[in-house]
């Protein structure tokens, strides 16, 4: 009785086939795996700023215009509100050089630094850190049109690589930006914001 099988040939094409198609879907999905852990990590901490922010102007009356520096803020309300471990620590997130920032570590590992934090203490429209949340806590020096600049930045990942900030939705590294107001906190800059609303971030260049 003749007995059907694969020859070593068959085999080893197979192989082949399995081979490339494993290099070719492999690095994609451990691209989208990481999209998916720094949007969380991200979405974690703009939640994160956003309780400290509320909580503490529900508490204490006061919001982020009621103070006037970097270190002031971080000591008065982060430092409070959130579960801060590291305070500053000597590593900062890509693209905060400032020697003036202010940098802590919460428990989760998220790495915060902000500089350039500014506050008038008046509720004009134009003032940065007015009470209507129009203006970021930013020094005029700053300012950018149509919105402020930056003046936090979030390494979701903390020291672990590639501690490069992102710069497109489509490519999501483990930095972001986003800007404090009196009493929120909110993501700052075109690809920031697509990465935490989950807009075309697994499209390839």
């Amino acid at each position: 009785m003749k007995k059907l099988g694969f020859t070593l040939a068959e085999v080893l094409i197979t192989l082949v086939i399995i081979g490339i198609v494993a290099i070719l879907t492999v690095p994609s999905l451990t691209q989208n795996s990481y999209a998916d852990e720094y949007r969380a990590g991200l979405k974690k901490a703009i939640s994160g700023l956003n309780q400290a922010l509320t909580q503490h102007y529900a508490l204490e009356g006061l919001s982020a215009q009621d103070y006037t520096s970097s270190e002031d803020i971080v000591e008065n309300i982060f430092k409070k509100r959130m579960n801060i471990i590291e305070n500053n620590s000597s590593f900062k997130p890509t693209g905060c050089t400032a020697s003036t920032a202010s940098t802590f570590t919460t428990a989760d590992g998220i790495v915060y630094c902000i500089s350039a934090f500014h506050s008038d203490d008046t509720d004009d429209q134009d003032s940065a850190c007015n009470s209507y949340n129009s203006t970021g806590c930013v020094s005029s020096a700053n300012l950018s049109t149509p919105a402020p600049a930056a003046n936090i930045w979030i390494d979701v990942n903390g020291i672990k690589k590639p501690n490069k900030l992102t710069t497109s939705s489509s490519r999501p590294k483990d930095v972001y930006t986003a800007v404090i107001y009196a009493q929120k906190a909110v993501p700052y800059g075109e690809a920031t914001q697509s990465v935490l609303y989950n807009r075309g971030i697994y499209q390839k260049n």
